[in-house]
C-alpha cells in the first residue's frame, strides 16, 4: 500500500523544484509568479507530507537538504511526463496523432484506402491508421464491438435512402459495372455492349467473400431476363480477368475492383447501367467528431473523388492509365 505522501501536490513539486533550480524563495516566486509567503507555505507542507526536511538555513537563505535534492530531482521527472502527456493529449485533441482502425471490403481496401493513408501521411503523419479487410457483416459487428472506429462497406441503398439507426454513414460513391470481354469478342470493339447481347455466351465470375460478387452477376444478368452460364470460378476479380484474357468467358466487374486492365481483356460500359455497388463509410457517433475519424473520413472522400475522376469514361486496355492504381 502506498504512503500517504506519495500522492503529493504538482503544485507543491513545481514549488520545490523552482526553489532548488533557482536557489532561492524569492526567485522562485518570481518565476512562477507566486508571492515569497506563499512559496514558503507550500514548502512546509511538502514537508510535513514528506514527513522529512527538505531544507535548513544556510546563512541569510536557506538550501535543499539531501531528502529536498533526491525529491527534486524525482519531481523534475514527474512535471516532464506530465508536460509530455499534455502535449500528446493536445495532439490527439488536434487530430494530430493518435490512431483510426479500418476494416474495408477488398476492392475498396485495395483501392481508396492506400490513397487516403497516403494523404494522411502527408498531412497527419503523428495519426497511425491500421488498415484490414473484412465484408460489411463483420466490419458492422466489428464496429459496434468498438474493435474498429470506421468500416466501408458495400450497400443496397443510394444516397438519400440510407436507413436512420445507431451509426453514422457517409456516402462515398457510387461504383458502376463494366463488361469485360477476351479481346477478340465480336462487341470487343463496341463503345458499349448491351447486357442481353451476352445471354448466350460462357460466363466467368468472381466468388469474393461468401459468393457474394457471383451473386451480384447472376441478380444482374436476371434483371436483363437470362441467366449467365458459368465455366470458371475466380477468387477475385483479378483472376476472373485472367479467364476472360484466356478467352473462357465474358464477365461483370464493378470499376473499384477492376485495378489494372489484364491484355487481353476489353473493359466496356455497359448501354443500359444497372444499379451500381453504393459504397459507404460508417461510424458511430459518439466518434464521429473526433478529430482522428473526421480526418480519415476526409482522405477517404478525397480518395473516392480521386478514383471516380480517373476512371470517368472508357477503360480500356489502351488506356488503362484510367483504371484505378
Amino acid at each position: 500500500m502506498m504512503n500517504d505522501w506519495v500522492m503529493l501536490d504538482l503544485r507543491r513539486l513545481q514549488v520545490l523544484a523552482a526553489v532548488v533550480d533557482t536557489g532561492s524563495v524569492t526567485a522562485a516566486a518570481t518565476r512562477l509568479g507566486y508571492t515569497p509567503s506563499s512559496v514558503s507555505q507550500q514548502l512546509s507542507v511538502l514537508e510535513r507530507e514528506t514527513g522529512v526536511p527538505l531544507f535548513e538555513k544556510h546563512g541569510r537563505g536557506i538550501r535543499p537538504t539531501e531528502a529536498g535534492v533526491l525529491l527534486a530531482e524525482h519531481a523534475g521527472g514527474v512535471l516532464r511526463a506530465v508536460s509530455d502527456a499534455e502535449d500528446a493529449m493536445a495532439d490527439l485533441r488536434e487530430g494530430r496523432s493518435g490512431r483510426v482502425r479500418v476494416m474495408s471490403f477488398t476492392s475498396a481496401g485495395d483501392t481508396l484506402l492506400p490513397t487516403a493513408v497516403a494523404r494522411l501521411r502527408r498531412t497527419r503523419p503523428g495519426l497511425h491508421v491500421a488498415t484490414t479487410i473484412g465484408e460489411t457483416e463483420q466490419a458492422y459487428e466489428m464496429l459496434r464491438a468498438n474493435q474498429i472506429e470506421l468500416a466501408v462497406v458495400l450497400e443496397p441503398f443510394a444516397l438519400g435512402d440510407e436507413p436512420h439507426d445507431d451509426l453514422v454513414r457517409v456516402h462515398l460513391l457510387d461504383d458502376p459495372y463494366r463488361a469485360m470481354l477476351p479481346e477478340g469478342h465480336p462487341l470487343a470493339d463496341s463503345d458499349t455492349v448491351e447486357l442481353t447481347d451476352l445471354a448466350h455466351e460462357d460466363w466467368v465470375a468472381a466468388m469474393g467473400g461468401n459468393g457474394f460478387c457471383r451473386d451480384d452477376t447472376i441478380d444482374l444478368c436476371r434483371r436483363s431476363g437470362f441467366t449467365p452460364r458459368f465455366v470458371a470460378h475466380a477468387v477475385e476479380f483479378p483472376a476472373a480477368q485472367a479467364y476472360v484474357a484466356a478467352g473462357i468467358g465474358v464477365g461483370l466487374v464493378p470499376v473499384l475492383a477492376l485495378g489494372t486492365v489484364h491484355r487481353g481483356v476489353s473493359v466496356r460500359r455497359l448501354r443500359r447501367e444497372p444499379e451500381p455497388r453504393h459504397v459507404w463509410v460508417v461510424t458511430r457517433p459518439t466518434i464521429a467528431t473526433t478529430p482522428t475519424v473526421v480526418e480519415t473520413l476526409d482522405a477517404l472522400r478525397l480518395a473516392a473523388s480521386e478514383h471516380t475522376r480517373r476512371s470517368a469514361g472508357h477503360v480500356t486496355p489502351q488506356d488503362a492509365e484510367l483504371a484505378p492504381a
